[in-house]
């Protein structure tokens, strides 16, 4: 924000060695050259650079969650739901409704309020610098200010902060002029919307407003202004009372919002390099160069301004970064464009300590140095798209192409919610939408096939048909200038839903995943036919207690004895659940601590869950004898379970191996082998005495061997082969590992013959 104490109406000379202040804000000129129309015209060039730097690289979409609550807000206002959060912020959502014909969609609305206050920022930035500076000094500072990465890359965003700084710069500049006349009341207007449109500045406005109360006379000339001032704020917050349906409603969100940030400050980062002051002008010898320069600045400005306007600006200034260290998150760059924007007059300060032409090259010296560091963040902002704002748009269309559901995380819930509401306000049709099992609001359940988008995939089993994408996060130059939050994204097909009190996704050393479940937790399975195949590999954790597991849908009721070790459980449902979730319920008495310091009750841990409908594809790794047991592949004449470099992770087969894998439908079994040997392995399939398949195409990067599984297989319930290869002993070559080794099994997948339509036969995602 800006401080300034009004010189006499009319102006005259800015004071010795300073600019003139013959410059009105209705003048569009902005360089003070004394060829009037060669004035004009470099001034449109500079409007039109400063315009399309904005409204061009406009942001792909919301890169955060602030943003999407003001869009959000703006299509179904509930303060109760931060839609958008207390105080409401009523002003830039009635700008961007004002915008909002033109712009099509509500966040695009908020996209062109604060880009439009950007290049609207250069004419108060250029009125207060020639208070102590030549025109083309003050103009030259104005646009360095608007090139650094902060100001610029939050100027092509939905936030606040660039209209209501905009608006406190009109009013300034205002000031600086005198207010005389009507302009005290204009002063007071625009000072009022800044607080409508963004409230959390009060403190700032409000001292910029009574510095310039001060220097009115006579007083009840503050009064036209203050009436329209209070009016006006009346009416939004009577407006907001009624949309959040009175007086209690209202209140009772700004309670709990300011109680919980209250209880967040602590979490502030105090690493200096991580303050947003800093990194939004591009980092700490940036700031260390911007700060001395307004330091020299402020001395100019108490020589040619007099030292009530020196310490007007302290006091603005220090009042504004001391909100945002010490009442807000110091690390959000977003909150300090404010202090950015308003050192511009400063920077002219500093530059009218030398010779204009001097002070000029300099100023666009550097606003070109930032220009092209800031470019490059401005061009992902606007390429690329953000990873949970992406996950939540696919979500939709995924779910809406198929049938499905979307189970979104609380977190990502204000991206969905607003895709959803934007495309029910257009009148189209839109898939179910609930909140993840892990919300703190109680479950609602779901009755079809679903997919889940989540910035916390460990919270997550897999997905049943390993079907997953990743959003990944941005580069690590944009990255400062984020929240660094919702950088990274995954939408998952079908993971099973853990309900209840569950723990994070683990991994053991052999690189198997385990969760924990408390007692009574439930295993939410997509719906499936009957008689699809439902196979639970748990293990209780040592207790006294029994474990009892119950499967929906006529899949049976197990007992586990509480110190048993890991089991596998196979049942099959026996009514149609073709339109309900199959549901696992995890009963026990009590949970059981580790110990070791671990204070969780733990009370079973789940190793694997396989769903296996007829007709469905199916397979996975084959490495471990779990992974081999969830298969239902026997193997003899293996090793241990090793990790592959560009493999993953595998088992090395003797040379003379045999496989046994239970089948019950035709169709083609696959082996994925690998040979990472220097020799060939030339593999050789052999069923029943009879050479089946052959390969000598082996290698370290893998090969598919298909086999057929006939209705003999099927009437046996499996197929049993034996696999053969060339010999290989590493210690031949001087080593010390004497083990003999075949091929390389990584795993094993089944395409049925006759495959049927559902969840389960959808292809992977990458």
């Amino acid at each position: 924000m800006i401080a300034v104490m009004t010189t006499k109406s009319g102006g005259g000379r800015a004071g010795s060695g300073g600019g003139t202040d013959r410059f009105q804000l209705g003048n569009p000129g902005l360089w003070g050259l004394a060829n009037s129309r060669l004035d004009l015209v470099l001034s449109l060039l500079t409007v039109v650079l400063v315009a399309a730097s904005r409204f061009a690289l406009l942001a792909s979409g919301p890169w955060e969650w602030d943003e999407t609550l003001f869009a959000r807000g703006m299509l179904h206002f509930e303060l109760a739901a931060h839609f958008p959060q207390p105080p409401g912020f009523p002003g830039l959502l009635a700008l961007g409704h004002l915008l909002l014909p033109l712009a099509g969609t509500p966040y695009r609305a908020l996209q062109l309020v604060s880009a439009l206050a950007s290049v609207l920022a250069l004419w108060p930035l250029a009125v207060l610098g020639r208070r102590v500076a030549e025109p083309a000094v003050a103009t030259s500072a104005a646009l360095l200010v608007l090139f650094l990465p902060g100001p610029w890359l939050f100027s092509v965003r939905g936030f606040s902060s660039m209209a209501a700084v905009t608006l406190a710069l009109w009013a300034a500049a205002l000031l600086v002029g005198g207010l005389g006349g009507h302009r005290a009341t204009a002063f007071t207007v625009l000072l009022t919307a800044a607080f409508l449109v963004r409230p959390v500045l009060l403190p700032t406005i409000a001292l910029l407003w009574l510095i310039g109360v001060e220097s009115i006379r006579p007083r009840r000339r503050v009064l036209f202004g203050a009436g329209i001032g209070l009016i006006a704020i009346a009416v939004a917050v009577l407006v907001m009372v009624r949309l959040e349906g009175g007086w209690a409603a209202f209140v009772e969100p700004f309670v709990r919002h300011g109680s919980f940030h209250v209880d967040r400050l602590h979490r502030n980062t105090r690493i200096l390099a991580e303050v947003g002051l800093i990194k939004g002008v591009g980092g700490p010898a940036a700031a260390a160069i911007l700060t001395g320069l307004s330091a020299i600045g402020l001395v100019a400005w108490r020589r040619r301004a007099g030292a009530r306007v020196a310490v007007a600006w302290v006091a603005i200034l220090g009042l504004t970064a001391a909100q945002l260290v010490m009442l807000q998150n110091r690390s959000y760059a977003r909150y300090a464009v404010g202090v950015q924007m308003a050192s511009a007059p400063l920077l002219a300060g500093a530059g009218s300590l030398v010779a204009p032409p001097l002070a000029v090259i300099g100023f666009l010296g550097m606003t070109a140095v930032a220009a092209g560091s800031s470019l490059p963040l401005l061009r992902e902002q606007h390429d690329a798209v953000f990873g949970a704002w992406q996950a939540t748009v696919d979500a939709f269309h995924r779910a809406a192409d198929r049938g499905w559901a979307a189970v979104v995380e609380p977190e990502i819930h204000v991206f969905s919610s607003y895709q959803w509401t934007l495309i029910e306000a257009a009148g189209e049709p839109t898939p179910p939408m609930v909140l993840s099992p892990r919300a703190p609001e109680p479950w609602r359940g779901i009755d079809r096939p679903w997919l889940v988008a989540t910035i916390h995939p460990h919270l997550y089993w897999p997905s049943l048909t390993r079907s997953q994408r990743v959003y990944a996060g941005v580069s690590e130059r944009i990255k400062p200038l984020t929240q660094d939050r919702f950088l990274s994204a995954v939408l998952i097909d079908n993971p099973p839903l853990p309900v209840g009190r569950w723990w994070t996704l683990e991994h053991r050393d052999d690189g198997l995943a385990f969760m924990w479940a408390g007692p009574r937790a439930e295993l939410w399975l997509p719906p499936v036919p009957a008689g699809t195949l439902v196979g639970l590999e748990l293990r209780p954790a040592p207790g006294a207690d029994p474990l009892v597991v119950e499967v929906s849908h006529g899949g049976g009721r197990f007992g586990l004895d509480g110190r048993s070790d890991s089991t596998r459980l196979w049942t099959r449902t026996t009514l149609d659940a073709v339109s309900e979730p199959v549901i696992v319920r995890l009963d026990r008495g009590a949970g059981y601590p580790p110990g070791g310091g671990d204070e969780r009750e733990l009370s079973v841990q789940l190793l694997d869950v396989v769903v296996r409908p007829r007709g469905a594809a199916w397979g996975g790794r084959a490495a471990t004898e779990l992974e081999r047991r969830g298969l239902g592949l026997e193997l003899e004449g293996g090793y241990d379970a090793e990790i592959f470099a560009d493999l993953g992770r595998g088992v090395w087969l003797k040379p003379d191996a045999g496989l046994r894998i239970a089948v019950d439908e035709p169709g083609r079994l696959e082996l994925l082998l690998a040979a990472p040997r220097p020799t060939a392995a030339n593999p050789r399939i052999v069923r029943d005495g009879t050479l089946a398949a052959v390969s000598s195409a082996v290698g370290n990067r893998g090969l598919i061997i298909e086999i057929p599984v006939d209705d003999e297989a099927v009437g046996a319930g499996f197929i049993e082969f034996e696999l053969h290869s060339d010999r290989y002993r590493p210690s031949a070559g001087g080593g010390s590992d004497d083990r003999e080794l075949g091929v390389v099994l990584l795993g094993i997948e089944f395409q049925p013959e006759r495959p049927t339509e559902g969840w389960w036969n959808e292809p992977p995602q990458p």
